[in-house]
């Protein structure tokens, strides 16, 4: 029996990129912090947009005392109305940078990423339902404040980021205050 060698390296890649997706799940849900933001689409086209929501799921690396390299990945909804609105998935990842090289305290930091998907919903002009999909490059940059309160951390942050797509951006502001939900243990005695 002979096998096409295309399909052959087809399945061996998609066999491949399961195995680094399950294993970056993995990783996200034993070292990573769930949060939940709320965050407003800013610039033109956006003043009919409700305040929008998301959930993400962030870790950090550390690179140096204090500091760390961060990945996120997420979800952002920004309703219109009932049945219209914009999605975005961002993956991101960036570095946090502690102003005074604890860990805690006031920190900045930088994001890079690409929106894996998004989708704004809406009527066209004869009443008709439209899904505009796109993806683009993202950039962000946030400032926050992290601290614990009984073993729970919280950050108090403010955050700017841009989705650059097919000539055009969604622009959005995040402020709020996160509380860390971590699904695996962080500190360790062994």
């Amino acid at each position: 029996m002979h096998f096409d060698s295309s399909v052959e390296k087809r399945q061996t890649t998609a066999m491949n990129k399961r195995t680094i997706a399950t294993s970056l799940l993995i990783f996200f849900f034993t070292q990573a912090n769930a949060q939940l933001g709320v965050m407003r689409l800013v610039g033109n086209g956006t003043k009919d947009y409700k305040l929008g929501y998301g959930a993400f799921i962030k870790t950090g690396i550390p690179v140096s005392p204090g500091n760390d390299a961060t990945v996120e990945i997420g979800a952002d909804v920004f309703p219109l109305d009932d049945t219209y609105g914009t999605i975005m998935c961002p993956l991101k990842a960036g570095y946090r940078y502690t102003l005074d090289g604890s860990g805690k305290g006031f920190y900045v930091e930088p994001q890079v990423g690409f929106d894996i998907y998004g989708v704004t919903s809406l009527q066209d002009k004869n009443g008709g339902d439209v899904n505009l999909k796109y993806h683009g490059v993202i950039f962000a940059a946030g400032t926050g404040y992290l601290f614990s309160i009984s073993d729970v951390s919280f950050d108090v942050n403010l955050r700017y980021e841009t989705v650059i797509a097919h000539g055009g951006s969604n622009n959005l502001i995040s402020l709020g205050i996160s509380k860390g939900f971590s699904f695996g243990r962080r500190d360790s005695n062994y």
